[in-house]
């Protein structure tokens, strides 16, 4: 087909709105302003910064409970019946923070309710409605569509301090829950849905729903082998790297660079996400994925020796790189290889299971990092841990079988457009 057909394919309305609606969803909107309000809560409440902080330890936990149940409820009811009244939720949640909060309980609360109840929010219903428009072209779209994240942490901070130093914090929270009504809910509801034709010739819920017991498709996701070298892996991967995150600049200050450097291999690292995630989906398109997974987990493997051994500037640079191409990279290979191994019927469930395995991993890095510093006065033992998790990681990925037979590689674009 021509290239113009590709770009008529209506499969991209989908990944063009699913961008925007991931740049507003819970972890942009609740997890990635928080750091905006600490000072104004500070100043208000009087509270300090790990009170504030551990706010996001029941936004995490809550999200990594409900997110399995989100996915079987997707399964078994499709996208929209799921993401359109999470949206309202999350725009909800966002309003009561400044309307109903007055002690330190209310805050814990409100996050762990955002998390539960606002999950079906997040990346799932999205990437599961991208995953049933394309096969061919699926890695792209779906790393162009999460790229959505990477402008959603991008253009909150300047947004949320403009209302905060003109109006007040309680404005910041109204103006994040005023674009989750006004941008995500209306994109999501004319432009997010699955494919018809994937919902008649591979038996995807969508308008008709699906009697299957979640139970069922459980054990039949839990029983393969697939599964728990997924689960291994990005577990593994999400301890190490998201651990690393709030950890990196104060690492680099600690080694005599100046505040102004750290932050630009911060930034380096934030450059990297985004195009990793174009990058690496690509490829997906094109080569055997367990294979891309592979590399790009050793390859962060390496950026984690530097930062470990490594010595001068442009180590740390390449140790940033080398770093984001799999922080860019692992929510995309989490969806893709969903749908690879489960199938679309199963994707919610296995990509929900997955993913509060993710989340666990990612909470737990950031507390093991700086308990290792603690007891030891250098993050150097933890990051040699790193290494040995990102290996490991990268040979399960690259021993992952072959995709299952009945998962065929050319169902869905290609009903549409050849």
């Amino acid at each position: 087909m021509h290239s113009e057909d590709h770009i008529r394919h209506p499969g991209w309305r989908v990944v063009a709105a699913s961008a925007i609606g991931l740049s507003t969803g819970p972890g942009q909107f609740v997890f990635g302003s928080l750091g905006l309000f600490i000072l104004p809560f500070a100043a208000e409440f009087g509270w300090d910064r790990a009170e504030i902080g551990f706010a996001l330890t029941w936004f995490t936990l809550a999200l990594a409970a409900a997110t399995p149940v989100i996915g079987i409820a997707i399964d078994a009811q499709g996208v929209r019946r799921v993401l359109l009244p999470s949206i309202g939720i999350v725009a909800s949640g966002l309003a009561a923070l400044p309307l109903a909060m007055h002690e330190l309980w209310h805050i814990y609360l409100i996050f762990a309710l955002l998390g539960a109840l606002g999950a079906g929010a997040n990346s799932l219903p999205y990437l599961r409605a991208i995953a049933t428009w394309f096969d061919r072209r699926r890695g792209l779209a779906i790393g162009l569509a999460m790229c959505g994240g990477g402008l959603g942490y991008a253009y909150v901070p300047p947004f949320v301090q403009y209302l905060i130093d003109g109006y007040g914090w309680r404005a910041g929270y109204l103006g994040l829950a005023a674009l989750t009504l006004v941008v995500a809910l209306p994109l999501a509801f004319a432009f997010v849905h699955e494919n018809p034709a994937a919902i008649v010739d591979q038996g995807v819920p969508g308008a008709t729903g699906d009697s299957r017991q979640g139970s069922t498709v459980i054990r039949g996701i839990v029983s393969t082998r697939s599964f728990w070298n997924l689960l291994l892996v990005f577990s593994a991967s999400a301890f190490s790297l998201y651990g690393l995150l709030p950890h990196l600049v104060p690492m680099l200050v600690d080694r005599g660079y100046e505040p102004a450097e750290a932050a630009l291999a911060f930034s380096t690292l934030g450059v990297t996400i985004v195009v990793a995630r174009v990058v690496v989906g690509y490829f997906l398109d094109r080569l055997f994925a367990p294979r891309v997974a592979a590399l790009c987990f050793l390859l962060s493997a390496a950026g984690f020796a530097l930062l470990a051994f490594g010595d001068g500037a442009p180590s740390m640079f390449a140790a940033a790189c080398l770093l984001g191409l799999s922080i860019g990279a692992e929510i995309d290979l989490l969806a893709f290889l969903s749908s690879r191994y489960f199938g679309l019927r199963r994707f919610g469930t296995a990509y929900g299971i997955l993913f509060a395995a993710f989340m666990v991993g990612a909470s737990l890095g950031p507390l093991s990092y700086g308990l290792a510093y603690e007891r030891s006065g250098s993050y150097l033992g933890i990051l040699n841990g790193a290494v040995g998790l990102l290996v490991i990681a990268g040979l399960l990925a690259w021993f992952l079988p072959r995709y299952p037979a009945q998962f065929p590689a050319k169902p869905i674009d290609e009903l549409q457009d050849g």
